[in-house]
Order: structure tokens, then C-alpha cells, then sequence
């Protein structure tokens, strides 16, 4: 029989739901009450992890230091001897710059975050003066243990120096750094040679 058709027999597949979403089927004030649980939580861990407040380093080997560039430089490099309690020795090194001469720095940190170092080369010329002193401006003169020194001082970054007018066994000496001008006359008078042996 042409034209006619038999009939089809469709199978309809029964769809189950799809699964119920396991996430967000709390309300609001259950959420809230879980957010403040965790800050609770966090703030309470915070509390009980300690913190540190401040590092203490070792100081640096200025002594060791300081002979072995005396033997290398054949200078007699000074740093303050005995350096008071509460400094504590933080740059210690001899410094070489393009077109500048060599530089012996012996730095300490002071209490109260202030920081004092001694300069000294053996060809000291106006640019390294100014560089050491940060172009500062002089300010009068002071004598510390018999012997004259320049104040210069540069107010943009609170440094104040002293600069021997007399060369410190063969060397230019300038003490330098941010503090008191009476912390750097106690610096300055408490420069002695570096031994060698």
C-alpha cells in the first residue's frame, strides 16, 4: 500500500529532576553569622601569633675590619674606641666610587634611630667634602679635644657633620650623620687608630 505510513512508536523517556544544589541553601543570618565566626577566628589567631617588634643584629667586626684595611691601604684608619653602650656597629667598609678617592666609613646606629659614621680618605679634595657632608652649609666651628672642626649642615635630610681641619694621622677625617651635634663631638672625640697587629 502506497501512501500510507505505519505508525511510529515513540518511547518517552522519563527526565528525573536535576539534583538539588548543595551550596547556598542557608539563609542571610546564617551567612552572616558564619562571616563573623571567621573574622572572629582570624583575629583571634592574630593575637596569638607573636610579632616582632625589633630585629637585633649582630654588630659588625669593626676592629677586624679596620686592620685589614689598614694592611690593605696602608692607612691608619680611626673609629671611635670604646664605641658607648647602645651603638652598635652597622657600616663598616672602605668605599670606592667612580672619580672619587677611596673612602674608610665606620658607621653606627645610635638608640633612638640616629646614625653617626666616620669618613677619612687619604687625597681628600672639595667634591669629596661635598659629598660626605651632602653639599650641607657650614656653620660655625667647635674645637673637640684641641683640635677645630667645621659644622656643616643640610637641612633638607636633618645631616650634620664636622670636618677636622687637620688631617687625623694622615688622613681627612669628617664625622658625619643624623644626630645631635653633641652625639658627633662624642664621636669625634672618641676616634682612636685602628691597630694592625
Amino acid at each position: 500500500m502506497v501512501g500510507v505510513t505505519a505508525p511510529q512508536t515513540t518511547t518517552e523517556s522519563v527526565q528525573s529532576p536535576p539534583p538539588k544544589r548543595r551550596g547556598m541553601s542557608g539563609t542571610a543570618k546564617s551567612m552572616i553569622i558564619s562571616m563573623v565566626l571567621v573574622v572572629l577566628a582570624v583575629l583571634g589567631w592574630t593575637a596569638l601569633v607573636p610579632r616582632v617588634n625589633k630585629v637585633d643584629r649582630p654588630g659588625v667586626d669593626v676592629a677586624g675590619i679596620a686592620r685589614e684595611t689598614a694592611i690593605a691601604q696602608k692607612w691608619t684608619v680611626t673609629y671611635p674606641q670604646p664605641a658607648p653602650k647602645g651603638w652598635i656597629p652597622a657600616n663598616v667598609r672602605l668605599v670606592t666610587f667612580q672619580n672619587q678617592p677611596a673612602t674608610w666609613q665606620a658607621g653606627y646606629d645610635l638608640p633612638d634611630s640616629k646614625y653617626i659614621a666616620v669618613q677619612q680618605t687619604d687625597k681628600p679634595n672639595q667634591l669629596w667634602t661635598d659629598h660626605q657632608t651632602n653639599y650641607g652649609k657650614p656653620e660655625g666651628t667647635v674645637e673637640v679635644a684641641g683640635v677645630k672642626w667645621t659644622k656643616v649642615y643640610r637641612n633638607s635630610n636633618d645631616q650634620s657633620s664636622l670636618v677636622r681641619s687637620e688631617p687625623l694621622n694622615g688622613l681627612a677625617t669628617i664625622v658625619t650623620g643624623r644626630a645631635d651635634w653633641s652625639e658627633l663631638q662624642q664621636f669625634a672625640s672618641l676616634l682612636k687608630p685602628a691597630a694592625t697587629s
